[in-house]
């Protein structure tokens, strides 16, 4: 079997298991990875792709928790946002988008360490829609929209199971727009297909593997194990960006 098609299939079952878990964070363990092997471009847009399989497991398994409410401003924000994102996708190079991905890996990293919710603020129109625009711009752009709904879910105090059902449901809704948005594009190559035809389905072996082990799972022992393979990740983005 090729190389490729390996790396993609372990990276994004991985990717798939840390979703499930967490909620976020599996394309930012992923991605990296396979940037190593293939062009950050066709990865960026072979991870939109998966993250589709990945947050559809997650919306199905908790589909109902989702607040509903909390869906409207971030998807009206989210629309803006992606095609704005398909824009920076268009004109940017590799390098730039490979040391944006880095970057942000990093920033996520701190705001993980860092943040911290006093008290929680309700729902949002103002909060909800600008974290649904970032989301859109970085998710259609490098394929990362966790870190602004994540922020926006801890800054409104949505419980566990409605912080993984809201945003898996929003996900997969924003993840349509991006995806219909670079077909139209002319983004998804006959290659990127066939990745993704392999990928799909360890991407949600590894989101189903997660759910029975949720309640097992040592939170904090398994974010800090988390924020050492992302930085690790950011590290090897930059130096492949820089030289």
């Amino acid at each position: 079997m090729d190389t490729n098609i390996i790396v993609i299939m372990c990276a994004w079952f991985a990717g798939g298991f840390i979703s499930g878990a967490s909620g976020i964070g599996g394309a930012m363990f992923a991605v990296p990875i396979a940037a190593l092997f293939l062009p950050i471009q066709d990865v960026i847009v072979l991870s939109c792709i998966l993250n589709m399989a990945m947050d559809g497991s997650i919306a199905l398994m908790h589909f109902r928790f989702c607040r509903v409410s909390a869906l409207l401003p971030m998807l009206a924000g989210a629309v803006p946002g992606s095609v704005a994102g398909l824009f920076v996708l268009l004109l940017l190079p590799g390098n730039v988008l490979q040391a944006s991905v880095g970057i942000l890996l990093v920033f996520f990293v701190c705001w993980q360490h860092f943040f911290r919710v006093r008290r929680a603020s309700g729902n949002s129109w103002k909060a909800g829609g600008a974290a649904g625009f970032l989301a859109g711009l970085l998710g259609t752009s490098i394929s990362f929209d966790g870190p602004p709904v994540g922020a926006y879910g801890l800054y409104a105090g949505w419980k566990p199971r409605e912080f993984l059902g809201t945003l898996g449901v929003f996900f997969i809704i924003r993840g349509a727009i991006t995806c219909s948005l670079q077909a139209y594009s002319g983004y998804y190559t006959p290659e990127i297909l066939h990745y993704a035809l392999y990928g799909f389905p360890p991407t949600v072996l590894g989101a189903l593997c997660a759910f029975p082990l949720v309640k097992w799972i040592n939170v904090e022992a398994f974010r800090r194990i988390l924020k050492l393979i992302i930085v690790v990740a950011a590290l090897v983005c930059l130096l492949h960006a820089f030289l």
